[in-house]
C-alpha cells in the first residue's frame, strides 16, 4: 500500500502564509474591518508612501490575495484552516506584510468549503474593505484573483482542476453576485488562455506609487 503524502506546511510561505503553534501579530484582519482599518492605512502608506486611502486599501488587499490563495491551495491537498478572521495576524516583514495562522484550526477539506472560502474570507472581507477603502469591490476581487490564477496555473494536482471549475461557475458566488467574480476575470477566455497572457480588466492603482510605472497587465496601457 502506497503511503499517503504527508503535506509540508513549508509550502505555504511561497504565499506569505506561516502556519505557527501560537500564532501572534500586530494585527487581525477582525481587528482591521472592526475598528482598525485607519491604522492598517497608516501602517501601509508609512512602509509605501501611499498617497491615499484607496491605494492603501488595494496594495493590502493585493496581499490579502495571497492567503486567499493560500486556502484554496490548502483545499487542493484535501485541507482547510477554518479559524476565525480573529486568528488571522498580520506579521510585518522586510517583504511587506505576512500571515500568520494558528495551526489548530487546519482540519480535513468537508464538502461546501469552498462556499465557506468565498463567503467567510472573501465576502466578509472584500465588502468591508471597498465600503471603508472606498474602492469598488470588483477591483479588490480582481487583486484576490492575481494571486489565485497564478497559484491554479503552477497546480497539477485533479483536486485542484475541480475546485477552479466550481470557482468559476455561479453557485458558489450566491447571494453575494450572481455570477463568479473570477470567471469575470477571463474576459471570454479559457483558463489557460488568461494564465498564459494575464491581463487585468481593472486597475490595482499599483501605478500611483512614487517612482512606479504601469503594470505590464494594467488595462490603462495603450495597445
Amino acid at each position: 500500500m502506497r503511503r499517503k503524502k504527508v503535506f509540508n506546511y513549508e509550502e505555504l510561505k511561497l504565499y506569505q502564509v506561516h502556519v505557527e503553534n501560537k500564532a501572534t501579530g500586530f494585527m487581525t484582519v477582525h481587528d482591521i474591518i472592526h475598528g482598525k482599518f485607519k491604522q492598517l492605512i497608516t501602517y501601509v502608506k508609512q512602509s509605501f508612501d501611499t498617497p491615499n486611502d484607496s491605494v492603501a486599501t488595494s496594495i493590502f488587499m493585493r496581499r490579502y490575495g495571497f492567503f486567499i490563495a493560500a486556502q484554496l491551495f490548502l483545499k487542493a491537498h484535501h485541507k482547510i484552516w477554518d479559524g476565525p478572521l480573529e486568528n488571522i495576524y498580520l506579521v510585518e516583514n522586510e517583504g511587506g506584510i505576512t500571515f500568520n495562522l494558528d495551526g489548530k484550526y487546519v482540519r480535513a477539506a468537508q464538502e461546501n468549503d469552498l462556499e465557506m472560502i468565498v463567503e467567510k474570507y472573501g465576502h466578509n472581507v472584500v465588502q468591508r474593505m471597498s465600503m471603508l477603502g472606498h474602492l469598488s469591490k470588483i477591483t479588490l476581487w480582481e487583486n484576490i484573483w492575481g494571486y489565485v490564477q497564478w497559484m491554479y496555473s503552477q497546480l497539477e494536482l485533479e483536486q485542484g482542476k475541480k475546485d477552479l471549475k466550481t470557482l468559476l461557475d455561479d453557485a458558489v458566488w450566491h447571494p453575494h453576485t450572481r455570477t463568479s467574480m473570477f470567471r469575470k476575470f477571463l474576459a471570454g477566455q479559457k483558463f489557460e488562455e488568461a494564465a498564459k497572457n494575464y491581463k487585468r480588466i481593472t486597475c490595482c492603482l499599483l501605478k500611483e506609487l512614487p517612482a512606479t510605472t504601469k503594470c505590464p497587465y494594467c488595462p490603462h496601457l495603450k495597445k
